[in-house]
């Protein structure tokens, strides 16, 4: 089977990426889903309904599964047996995912995990190098924003954003949204997914400000990179926040769901300006390069706390 079936998007957690796979499943000749395929990495997550779940890789899960193969019977070596089984898996998904759909492109999304964006990039490049790799980039401070809110019923427990967004405490006043471990949690997952790209460049880079601003022509040079038909999307309507929640842009009445508000620089009203120098001082560099930010003076004009309202008796 050709590479060629197979391309990447690559992005941080809660850049849109959702948004990105909904809209080109719309396209006649693409299959958009998610593998999580590549980045070494195993752990026993809380989902939002207090259940655990894995967050594990096939590649984490060759590991393992080699433990026991007698691949040695092959001819191979541990590590080539490794890629062959992966590469071999990757081709049969989009096999299956060609059959079934008949479409001719598969994308696969990939949101890495901590640590693990230089090893996605670096296999993907190894295993799969006539695919195409699309960059989808959202402002760190955004990103950060809206992860501290998917995260709240699974880490916040005794923090102030806990007790004011889940507790609702009756004249509990927000002045801080942040605390400085999820700062740093966010902001170097962000960072490491921007900066991965800084020496080889993916093929196209869009942003979720840009899908905002005209999706249309986003998805037409995706479409583009992809090799497929631009006017695949014509007269195929949008794929709007109102369609993926229920709930009309900027209601942010559900601070734990998943589409949570849908907007542009939320950041703003949850960053008090010791979250900014924090943020800027681990991916302030990045903010600069990806376009958000022209200096590092931006954190100045940010208040000293929030003083959301307290909470009615």
């Amino acid at each position: 089977m050709a590479d060629t079936a197979l391309h990447f998007v690559i992005s941080a957690p809660r850049s849109g990426s959702t948004w990105l796979t909904k809209a080109l499943n719309q396209h006649a000749e693409i299959f958009a889903t998610e593998h999580r395929l590549f980045g070494e990495f195993c752990e026993v997550w809380q989902n939002n309904d207090g259940t655990t779940s894995p967050r594990i890789t096939f590649d984490k899960y060759a590991q393992a599964f080699s433990v026991h193969y007698f691949f040695e019977e092959m001819g191979l070596q541990r590590n080539a047996f490794q890629e062959a089984f992966t590469k071999s898996f990757a081709n049969f998904v989009v096999g299956f995912a060609k059959r079934r759909t008949g479409k001719s492109v598969v994308v696969d999304k990939i949101t890495p995990y901590p640590g693990t964006a230089g090893l996605v990039v670096e296999k993907i490049r190894k295993l799969f190098p006539d695919s195409k790799i699309i960059q989808l980039v959202r402002d760190g401070r955004d990103v950060l924003t809206s992860g501290t809110f998917d995260w709240l019923l699974k880490d916040a427990q005794g923090t102030d954003r806990y007790r004011y967004f889940v507790d609702k405490e009756p004249g509990f006043e927000l002045k801080r949204f942040f605390d400085d471990e999820v700062i740093r949690k966010w902001a170097e997952n962000w960072r490491e997914t921007v900066e991965v790209f800084d020496g080889s460049p993916a093929d196209v880079v869009v942003s979720y400000e840009a899908m905002k601003a005209d999706l249309s022509g986003e998805l037409r040079r995706v479409a583009t990179t992809l090799g497929v038909n631009t006017g695949g999307f014509d007269g195929l309507g949008k794929v709007t926040f109102e369609q993926m929640s229920g709930r009309k842009e900027g209601d942010g009445s559900q601070p734990t769901a998943k589409a949570r508000k849908g907007v542009v620089g939320d950041w703003k009203s949850h960053f008090t300006r010791a979250d900014g120098e924090l943020f800027d001082s681990l991916a302030g560099p990045q903010l600069i390069s990806a376009g958000y930010e022209s200096g590092p003076g931006w954190t100045s004009t940010l208040e000293e706390c929030l003083g959301f309202s307290p909470q009615s008796q």
